[in-house]
């Protein structure tokens, strides 16, 4: 709307003036994307401070439990009640026995303050939101697209890799075959990400995690780590390996382009 009633005034950058009520913008904010591991630190870093408490009244209870063991056993049963030896008794006795229920308590209340946490509470809503959004299924818009096409493009903007690395770029390309291989089977989710975060690094290390085949394996593995275990059947599998094998073609066409006078077949 940009008509303007008779009662509204800007007031400069800092707000609009409507009626008797002023009304200011909120200020930019900065937005930084967040992977699963770092969102997952993230609220453990909520809770931490609840756990670490009642961790410590658990091992005040343990040692204050055993202070009192300690006190029972040693004591001698026939002697202890005289008058002078009772309270040698009685005041370590009352102490250990003050220390355990202050444990117990100390514990219970705040493992209750926890599960209200986790359960109902603002935290525990905002974190339930977030890893849906975690576990939707994605497809990766990085590079879906033939890879040959745009890696023979970009081969001039990539002058630091490192081809002397030839252990990194043998154990790439076997990584690379495993994964699209387990892909296929029915491997679980665990060793598909292994094989992924195990290859990524064998780019990595050649300078290769900047380039268009780096780019998309790094796509692939956020879409397997965000896709629930359910979500894996036959369909996914087919059309994930089929995204493995861009990233194998790519390195390919990255290789050959370097290489002068390559001849595939005899």
């Amino acid at each position: 709307m940009s008509a303007k009633g008779e009662g509204e005034q800007p007031v400069m950058s800092r707000g609009y003036n409507a009626g008797g009520l002023v009304a200011y913008p909120r200020p930019d904010e900065i937005v930084v994307p967040l992977r699963r591991e770092e969102f997952e630190t993230l609220c453990e870093g909520g809770v931490g401070e609840e756990k670490s408490n009642r961790d410590l009244y658990i091992g005040g209870f343990i040692g204050s439990l055993a202070g009192l063991v300690g006190v029972l056993a040693t004591t001698d049963w026939e002697t202890i009640w005289k008058p002078e030896r009772r309270w040698l008794f009685l005041l370590p006795l009352i102490v250990f026995c003050i220390m355990v229920a202050v444990s117990v308590a100390g514990g219970c209340i705040h493992q209750l303050r926890l599960i209200r946490t986790m359960s109902n509470s603002p935290f525990s809503r905002l974190r339930a939101r977030l890893l849906g959004l975690f576990n939707e299924a994605r497809t990766p818009s990085v590079m879906e697209q033939k890879l040959p096409g745009a890696v023979v493009g970009q081969i001039s903007t990539l002058p630091s890799v490192k081809w002397e690395r030839v252990a990194n770029l043998f154990w790439a390309g076997h990584d690379l075959a495993w994964t699209e291989h387990t892909v296929r089977s029915t491997a679980p989710k665990k060793r598909i990400l292994h094989g992924l975060i195990q290859s990524y690094h064998h780019l990595s290390e050649m300078g290769l995690a900047d380039s268009g085949p780096g780019e998309l394996l790094l796509s692939l593995k956020v879409q397997a780590d965000s896709t629930a275990e359910v979500g894996l059947d036959q369909q996914w599998r087919n059309a994930y390996a089929g995204r493995v094998s861009q990233v194998i073609q790519g390195v390919g066409e990255i290789a050959r382009s370097v290489q002068p006078g390559f001849r595939p077949n005899p």
